[in-house]
């Protein structure tokens, strides 16, 4: 059965195995709708179809042309994503603290998870780390190689700010529709992006009446767009380095200079087995180890090994070759 870890949470029973979940709902909104299938080994392979049968017309006394279609088959990996958390028995143990040292321990190594967790998500890349999944640049370039040109695309606007005239609102509005329109059923769950594109983007819906606002599990504030919930991305683990950045070049690039300001916007739609989806071998375990033989501490371990699956090329799409002027 799939779940995503927002349902997870409100079913567990066991105390530290919930506390680890909702630790890493609150740092990641991504995590509250990902859904996650449970495939039991290291990698899955996944079938999609390749192209197919041609239908069509005959005369009186003539038979139809036969057609087959055709499917191709994709291997997606696991990846062995974990910590261990060790905190030391004597500050474990010390009654002058303020705060459960292995609690606080256990709060931050929760915040690095979820934060890397969003950056493999959009830069994921195992050519360069075989160790992690693909996440959706990739997969958006291979998509686009693929010959699905419209999944990647610049924004109509590439001199200017979004928000320097009412034309260029509109020409920004138009080319999130496009973004919007480029996935399956014209409905992706989430417009991915960083805080300087959201506040702009939030800034265009107000001024146009087309903001909608919800509230999550958690009471933080939701802005939709349509139907696709608006998120920034954040930062990596070093609290900083934005995930999508504003130096990406005209053409797309991740990395540039100072002199290239533009950002993205990726679109994602979830559903199991037939758009975009999560992996993992098996559900993300918590375990209290206790007291080390090799040394006075107390370690928590965090063992989560998932990736993502995508079956159809329309499930992701990326727009570019945009300037976020707040």
């Amino acid at each position: 059965m799939a779940w995503t870890l927002a349902e997870l949470s409100k079913i567990e029973t066991d105390p530290l195995r919930k506390s680890v979940v909702d630790g890493l709902l609150m740092e990641s909104n991504l995590l509250e709708l990902v859904p996650w299938e449970t495939i039991g080994t290291l990698a899955t392979t996944i079938v999609r179809y390749k192209d197919l049968p041609s239908f069509g017309y005959r005369k009186i006394n003539e038979g139809f042309s036969e057609s087959t279609g055709h499917f191709e088959q994709k291997t997606e990996n696991i990846s062995l994503g974990g910590l261990d958390i060790d905190t030391d028995k004597a500050i474990a143990r010390a009654k002058n603290t303020i705060a459960d040292a292995r609690a606080i321990q256990q709060t931050m190594a929760l915040k690095s998870a979820a934060y890397e967790f969003n950056f493999r998500f959009i830069r994921g890349n195992p050519t360069s780390d075989p160790e992690e999944f693909k996440g959706l640049a990739e997969r958006v370039n291979d998509i686009y190689n693929d010959g699905f040109t419209d999944q990647k695309f610049a924004g109509g606007n590439t001199s200017t700010g979004i928000l320097n005239s009412t034309t260029t609102r509109h020409i920004f509005l138009n080319d999130v529709d496009k973004l919007i329109y480029a996935i399956d059923g014209h409905n992706p769950d989430f417009l991915l992006m960083n805080k300087k594109m959201l506040l702009a983007l939030r800034a265009v819906l107000r001024q146009e009446k087309l903001l909608n606002q919800s509230q999550d599990q958690f009471g933080r504030n939701i802005d939709m767009y349509g139907n696709a919930r608006l998120v920034d991305i954040g930062v990596k683990a070093d609290q900083t380095t934005e995930i999508i950045l504003n130096s990406e070049t005209s053409a797309g690039a991740v990395s540039g200079g100072s002199a290239n300001t533009y950002t993205s916007i990726y679109a994602v739609k979830f559903s199991i087995g037939d758009e975009t989806w999560g992996i993992q071998e098996y559900p993300l375990e918590v375990t209290d180890l206790g007291e080390l033989q090799t040394a006075p501490k107390y370690r928590t371990r965090i063992d989560w090994p998932h990736g993502l699956a995508t079956v159809s090329p329309r499930s992701i799409a990326r727009m570019y070759g945009v300037i976020a002027t707040t």
